[in-house]
Parts: structure tokens; C-alpha cells; sequence
């Protein structure tokens, strides 16, 4: 059985204040970490655009670990979700994200994207601002 969280606004924007930087922005670049062993958690980096930024070219990073990670493209007329790379989200913008709870799998949360792509995540997450590396 599937229950939505009734969480607070507050307690969203400190847990995930990341995803809250990101609504609205561009992705520009993905990368999935392959995990070594069944134990691991999945990781994939997603870099946006900044453009709340003064400097256009300002970009910031995201990491997201979870126990699962799928990425996919939903098709409205057949009401599929076809599982796809990260590579088929980058110009896309991220809309909106949604978290509920389901009492077998714990919890789950939709990243939306442009044009129909998402991002599922489910279990345990870890949802973190990398610094970028500054180029010399």
C-alpha cells in the first residue's frame, strides 16, 4: 500500500534544498557510477546550469546515491516507462520532483524532466551539492 508523506515545506527545503536549486534549471552533463558489488549504493552526478547566476556559465553539481536509480522516458499513448541512458536527458530541463512512501520498498521519489524523462529513486538516499573542480 502507497502512502503520500505529509511533510512540511520547511523539512523538504532542508532535505532537499539540492533538488530545490535545481527546478527549473538545464542539465548539461550526467555520469552513473557503476557499482562494485550488489552492496553498493548507485551513484549519478548530474551538472546543471546556473542560470540564477550572474555568470551564465556557472554550472553546479549534484550527487545522488540511492539503492536504486533508473532513468526513463514515459510514452503517454501506450502508458509505458521505457528505461533509457542518462545521456538522453542532457539539454533537458528538471521540472519538478515527488516523494511518497511505500511501506515494502521505503522511500521513492520522481525526478521530472522535460519531454517526459525521469529520474526513480528508491531506498535509501543520499541527495548532495558537489563543488565543482576548478580548472587551471
Amino acid at each position: 500500500m502507497m502512502e503520500e508523506l505529509e511533510l512540511s515545506e520547511e523539512w523538504i527545503e532542508d532535505t532537499w534544498k539540492e533538488l530545490e536549486q535545481a527546478r527549473g534549471e538545464k542539465l548539461i552533463k550526467g555520469s552513473k557510477k557503476r557499482s562494485k558489488n550488489s552492496n553498493d549504493l548507485e551513484e549519478i552526478i548530474l551538472t546543471f546550469e546556473d542560470t540564477d547566476g550572474l555568470d551564465l556559465e556557472e554550472t553546479y553539481l549534484i550527487s545522488i546515491k540511492a539503492n536504486s536509480i533508473v532513468i526513463g522516458k514515459h510514452d503517454n499513448k501506450k502508458g509505458t516507462i521505457k528505461t533509457v541512458g542518462l545521456a538522453q536527458l542532457k539539454g533537458k530541463r528538471f521540472l519538478e520532483y515527488i516523494a511518497w512512501h511505500d511501506e515494502l520498498i521505503g522511500l521513492q521519489l520522481t525526478m521530472a524532466f522535460e519531454k517526459g524523462f525521469s529520474i526513480e529513486i528508491a531506498g535509501s538516499a543520499i541527495i548532495q551539492e558537489l563543488k565543482p573542480k576548478i580548472k587551471k
